[in-house]
């Protein structure tokens, strides 16, 4: 196993304003490894004196009349740049600290950290492109009002926080910090008390390639630290990604100031399998469709919604493929599932398997804990020929249980894929590709894969019903950050 540097590990202070800064709060989180149980590291819990600090850092380097929001546009996205060249050299340092911290398996490409320095390099791009001015001219020579060209600007919101869970500490928060950097906001990013340590590396990073201080600061910390930084009268939008209850108390606390919100939430999201679907490729894909970081990801497919006369030989396939992923040490390569985060966590997820077993699921694979000793892990559990009204598929599970759901015909699969109060993603399988875009266009959901699933920077990332409010990634996710100025130019025929 990898050792840890202690100077990483523990953090006597905050990171507010280029440096670290001691936390006015005594006390203290204690980070445990989910794998090994044992205490790797400690950091400051932020009280909201700590977060008003922040946010007082991150307000000073905003209004600063020279500082990072009057940089030129090309000149804050090389800055960025730098980041993301800076943050990927380190990109095998950061996969360690992920499998110490949460548990992700060094061995899965989709869990290594570089997907932030991606997203760095993308925003930077849009900044260099879309931010500044616009003149727009209406076509009529002398219109009724009188205006016939206006510049347009769009200028940064101010103080951005970022909130974020520890699923994805530096790729979600990314979401949020990107736009805001390369707009000229600033950032207070509070990670999650359970994974705080990448936060602490990223603002460091930023440091050392030029990104003036104050411009993002970290305050690790739970929901105290949390509900102070959304209610905080320096914060001018809060980007949260988390559970469904945490974004309802969000809004409703944005909304009492009408401070903007972007919130991507929950998922419970189905693959709908077709007649025709090939099921050599959906058993590749598994692996990460349904369990990627042991299902703790809001866009897992933990639905899968399946012709009733191709039930029980999905049933074999997914069940087959569930019996042979590896469990175990994230320090093993071979390993594919790591923990859960907790034994809490843990404990929550068992809760849901047996009130499956209690409402009448079949189980046909996993359900119980894999023969380790140590760590709070839960075997891939597969539950078959289910109906969708169980707690099993309409609450969100965040760990490695799926559900197979029969359906008469292509009709009933799209009418149980939308009984959902989430809509946040999913996937169609199918040997027609225009098919498949043609029932995933039935779907109300806000993302889906065709034959797969994955992400794309350029496209946007939006949850309907209770998976969010708002839009993550692509021109539409910039622009959530974007505030507008226009500026009417009267004299001008």
């Amino acid at each position: 196993m990898a050792g840890l540097d202690p100077a990483i590990t523990h953090r006597d202070g905050l990171f507010v304003d280029g440096a670290l800064l001691p936390a006015r709060s005594a006390d203290v989180i204690e980070l445990v490894s989910p794998s090994t149980e044992k205490v790797i590291g400690r950091v400051p819990n932020a009280s909201p004196e700590d977060v008003d600090i922040a946010v007082a850092s991150a307000r000073r380097a905003f209004t600063d009349a020279t500082g990072w929001r009057t940089w030129a546009p090309a000149d804050r996205a090389a800055a960025m740049e730098r980041l993301a060249d800076l943050m990927q050299e380190r990109d095998a340092d950061l996969t360690i600290l992920l499998a110490h911290e949460i548990g992700r398996p060094v061995g899965v490409s989709a869990s290594r950290p570089s997907r932030a320095s991606e997203l760095l390099r993308y925003f930077a791009a849009l900044g260099r492109s879309l931010v500044g001015e616009e003149v727009r001219v209406v076509p009529e020579r002398r219109p009724p009002t009188g205006v016939r060209r206006s510049m347009v600007r769009r200028q940064p919101r101010g103080v951005t926080a970022a909130i974020v869970p520890y699923n994805g500490t530096l790729m979600l928060g990314m979401y949020k910090i990107g736009p805001t950097l390369a707009l000229g906001g600033t950032v207070v990013l509070k990670p999650p008390p359970q994974a705080p340590l990448e936060a602490y590396l990223i603002a460091e990073a930023a440091i050392e390639v030029g990104i003036p201080p104050g411009v993002l600061n970290v305050v690790p910390g739970g929901r105290a630290a949390g509900e102070a930084l959304v209610a905080h009268p320096g914060v001018d939008i809060v980007g949260f990604t988390g559970s469904t209850q945490a974004g309802r108390e969000i809004a409703r606390q944005c909304a009492t100031t009408m401070k903007p919100a972007v919130l991507e939430l929950g998922g419970k999201s189905a693959a709908v399998l077709l007649d025709d679907a090939d099921l050599d490729r959906f058993a590749a894909a598994l692996p990460a469709l349904g369990y990627l970081f042991s299902g703790q990801n809001c866009f897992i497919n933990s639905r899968i919604v399946v012709p009733r006369a191709r039930l029980d030989e999905v049933t074999d396939v997914v069940a087959e493929v569930s019996r042979r992923l590896r469990v175990g040490d994230p320090f093993d390569p071979a390993t594919q599932l790591g923990p859960l985060i907790s034994r809490a966590h843990r404990d929550r997820v068992e809760m849901h398997i047996a009130a499956a077993r209690d409402e009448g699921a079949r189980l046909v694979a996993g359900g119980a804990r894999p023969d380790l000793d140590c760590g709070w892990y839960v075997e891939p559990t597969v539950f078959t020929d289910v109906r969708n009204d169980l707690r099993l598929c309409r609450e969100e599970i965040f760990g490695p249980v799926l559900a197979i759901i029969p359906a008469a015909d292509e009709d009933e699969a799209v009418a149980i894929a939308n009984d959902s109060e989430f809509g946040l993603a999913g996937s169609v399988w199918s040997a027609d590709e225009a098919r498949a875009i043609a029932v995933a266009g039935r779907l109300d959901t806000g993302t889906v894969g065709i034959n797969g699933f994955g992400f794309n920077s350029a496209a946007p990332f939006e949850g309907r019903r209770n998976s969010g409010l708002g839009v993550e990634l692509g021109v539409e996710g910039f622009a959530a950050y974007v505030q507008h100025q226009s500026l009417h130019l009267i004299g001008e025929r």
